[in-house]
């Protein structure tokens, strides 16, 4: 493995488990065991390897909940698998702690970039809505925009109140009370 995707993992799990902010280049480069010329070549500035991160976060989350939709027959499925990508929620969403991290967020590119991977994951739900609506699994009344807009706002607060609670529990009934707002309007 080269040092580029050895930092960019070690990154991936410190910024993960610790944050952004609080995690130096210094415990990056001992975590990834590289030196300080290996990092600063690939990396000439910590907001440089931290909107990869980012950037990978999305992509990786994004393939996940492909993933996890691909072969079911319905949006509505598809919709509930999305859902179902809360199931850990203990863990901590891999993107969704960025939002809160002030070194993100004071990082025009980065912020940007932590934006873009929620937009997409927007738009693919917005898409799958739309296919629901298609084969009839989700109400034609549901605007596929506020649908999806309003899912993942479920699935990323889920994931907040269960890891502020401590229990997986909080997360498993907003899924499941979203999910059960699709089928009483479908």
């Amino acid at each position: 493995m080269d040092n580029r995707r050895l930092i960019i993992d070690s990154a991936k799990e410190l910024f993960w488990h610790h944050g952004y902010s609080t995690t130096s280049p210094k415990q990056v480069m001992v975590d990834a065991g590289v030196g300080q010329g290996s990092f600063y070549h690939h990396f000439p500035a910590k907001a440089d390897l931290g909107q990869e991160v980012v950037r990978e976060n999305g992509r990786d989350l994004l393939a996940s909940v492909r993933s996890a939709m691909e072969g079911l027959p319905t949006g509505r499925q598809r919709l509930a698998a999305f859902l179902g990508s809360a199931g850990d929620a203990l863990g901590g969403c891999q993107i969704g702690g960025f939002a809160y991290d002030a070194g993100i967020l004071a990082e025009p590119a980065l912020r940007e970039t932590l934006g873009t991977a929620f937009v997409e994951l927007a738009g693919l739900l917005e898409q799958v809505v739309r296919e629901g609506q298609d084969d009839g699994s989700v109400s034609p009344k549901l605007d596929p925009a506020k649908t999806a807009a309003a899912l993942l706002a479920v699935v990323e607060g889920a994931f907040v109140v269960a890891r502020a609670t401590g229990r997986q529990s909080y997360a498993d009934a907003a899924t499941a009370g979203a999910l059960a707002l699709l089928e009483a309007t479908s």
